[in-house]
Parts: structure tokens; sequence; C-alpha cells
């Protein structure tokens, strides 16, 4: 009885354990699901930032000056082309 119980207490500290690593995981804070499909203009643009490889699909999130915040295809020109002139004006 007492062998018995052990093992629930064991069985159920190593649960409680493995919710808690879960739920502090350290996964990607943002992630994008579909992309803003027209062209933002450049002068409304104020940063950028990629997303975390651990995201499903790959992105650019574009932070306007607004504040809002916009995930795009890192793969279409304008996208590159708006991330290259964000680098050589912050540099």
């Amino acid at each position: 009885m007492r062998a018995l119980a052990l093992l629930l207490l064991c069985v159920f500290g190593s649960t409680l354990v493995s919710f808690t690593v879960a739920d502090s995981g350290i996964g990607a804070d943002s992630c994008c699901f579909r992309y803003y499909e027209r062209q933002v203009q450049f002068t409304k643009i104020r940063s950028y930032e990629l997303t975390n490889e651990r995201c499903s699909q790959p992105a650019v999130i574009l932070q306007t000056t607004r504040n809002v915040r916009i995930c795009v295809d890192p793969e279409a020109a304008w996208v590159q082309s708006a991330m290259t002139r964000l680098d050589q004006r912050n540099s």
C-alpha cells in the first residue's frame, strides 16, 4: 500500500512539473499565419522584425508609424527593399 501511494505521488509530481514547464515555455513570441496582401508605403514603416524560426511560416512583422504590426511575406521584393532601406537608415 505504501509503495502504491509513493508511486501515485511520483506520477502526480512529474505531471505537475511538466505542466509548469510547458506553461512557461520558451516558444516564439510572435508568429504570423497569413500575410498582408498589399504593399505598405515605406514612409509609414518605422521598423521591422523577423519571426522566430519556430513559427510555422516565415514572415516579417512591420511596425508602422501608428504602432500597427503587419505581417508580410519576406520573399516579396518590396519587403526586402524596405528592410534594406531601414537597415541603411538605422546604421
